[in-house]
């Protein structure tokens, strides 16, 4: 009988903590992930940042900044350049990979619940597969790790190719996971505004 109160007990709690993060906004839900203590207010408690990463009070429609923004991303190569035998081949590719990406830039929170990110010079690692040779997917033709930096949408791919034993350049474009999912974007360092916020600025509260 203890046993099925205790039960019943954690899911009635379960529940109500579940319904509690429904009635709030992603960009709430998002903030309470990343750190930051609305003023007022005991949520987000349990995460508090002795650093003061984040303002004391945020607002929507206002550009902030962190030193360093950070996201997982899935490369996407378009062709690459390996050094096999003393000799350069050329080859379209496709491939399976993961990796991360660091980024300057600046976000905004907008009234809409969509927070939207300005990125600006991009540079990363990742880990990827080869699935083509000459147009042929019956195997895996290569196991590459990668460096990477980039402007906007493209990106120049460097590194080397484990199973083919040969340095690889490529050039290619990549999903940062924060244009889909936007708790994936990171803030490293202190967030701060790029100007002083706007008299008409609403600040960012839990109701």
């Amino acid at each position: 009988m203890k046993y099925t109160l205790l039960l019943a007990l954690s899911l009635l709690l379960f529940n109500t903590n579940t319904k509690a993060q429904d009635d709030v906004s992603p960009i709430v839900k998002y903030l309470i992930k990343r750190g930051y203590v609305f003023p007022d207010s005991s949520i987000g408690v349990m995460h508090r940042d002795s650093t003061k990463k984040w303002p004391d009070t945020l607002y929507y429609n206002t550009v902030y900044k962190a030193p360093l923004f950070g996201s997982p991303t899935i490369p996407i190569p378009f062709s690459s350049v390996e050094y096999i035998n003393g000799q350069y081949q050329v080859s379209p590719t496709i491939s399976l990979g993961y990796g991360y990406t660091w980024f300057f830039g600046d976000f905004i929170f907008n009234e809409n619940d969509k927070i939207t990110v300005d990125p600006i010079f991009f540079f990363g690692i990742i880990g990827d597969a080869a699935l083509q040779d000459n147009f042929s997917f019956n195997k895996i033709t290569g196991l590459t790790g990668d460096l990477f930096i980039g402007l906007g949408p493209l990106s120049l791919f460097m590194g080397y190719d484990f199973i083919n034993r040969s340095a690889s350049i490529g050039l290619g474009a990549r999903l940062d996971l924060y244009t889909l999912f936007p708790n994936a974007l990171k803030p490293i360092g202190k967030v701060r505004p790029v100007r002083k916020p706007k008299k008409i600025a609403q600040p960012i509260t839990i109701d």
